[in-house]
């Protein structure tokens, strides 16, 4: 495994650890802000990038 895929796995698995902390079940994945419900597109950006927070 490369170094950089590492530290981007690490990465991720940091800010979905924060994300949970807020009480989000949903968090866009494009602009990374928590929300409440899974919608279609981010109210925030309008990506179509909602995904569970695990």
């Amino acid at each position: 495994m490369s170094l950089f895929r590492k530290a981007g796995e690490k990465f991720e698995e940091t800010k979905r650890a924060i994300i949970s902390r807020d009480g989000a079940d949903f968090a866009c994945t494009s602009c990374e802000k928590s929300v409440t419900q899974a919608y279609e597109e981010c109210p925030y950006c309008g990506e179509d990038a909602i995904e569970p927070v695990e």
